[in-house]
């Protein structure tokens, strides 16, 4: 079987992609004001949002289990950011909101990652940046479609 070549640029490319934003994310997002705060829950704070969402939602939008996400939303409960309301409708479920702290957070990060989109755009012009998004919302589904048929 013939090596694809590809396979190693690809690895490399998204170790440094990866790397390069997770530094992006330690000196530019700026949040020394909460310092608890942990950078790899910034995807499930990110999804809750200013409208709610319920953890269901919210783990299945992240392909992870209720429990993991239960487990991350406790975490940013306990440090002020996330509140959660039971359900009017179904009082089993409950539905997560921004506290106030967690809406100001909010808003600092999503100026800060429309900054870094612009400087995207500049760099590689517009159409090629939406392009690349595309992209890897294929790819993302490919591969989490992919883990559900393994897990099946």
């Amino acid at each position: 079987m013939e090596t694809c070549e590809s396979n190693k640029i690809l690895a490399k490319l998204v170790y440094l992609l990866k790397r390069s934003l997770d530094e992006w994310i330690e000196s530019s997002l700026c949040c020394e004001s909460q310092l608890t705060f942990n950078k790899s829950h910034l995807p499930f704070f990110m999804s809750i949002g200013t409208t709610g969402i319920s953890n269901t939602e919210l783990a299945a939008n992240l392909n992870v289990t209720k429990q993991a996400a239960s487990k991350i939303v406790k975490e940013l409960e306990a440090i002020n950011l996330v509140r959660s309301e039971k359900n009017e409708v179904d009082a089993r479920s409950s539905t997560l909101y921004l506290t106030d702290h967690g809406i100001r957070l909010f808003n600092h990060i999503s100026n800060q990652i429309c900054v870094l989109e612009e400087d995207y755009k500049k760099l590689v012009g517009a159409k090629n940046y939406e392009t690349a998004i595309n992209v890897m919302i294929k790819l993302t589904a490919y591969h989490e479609k992919r883990s559900k048929v393994a897990l099946n």
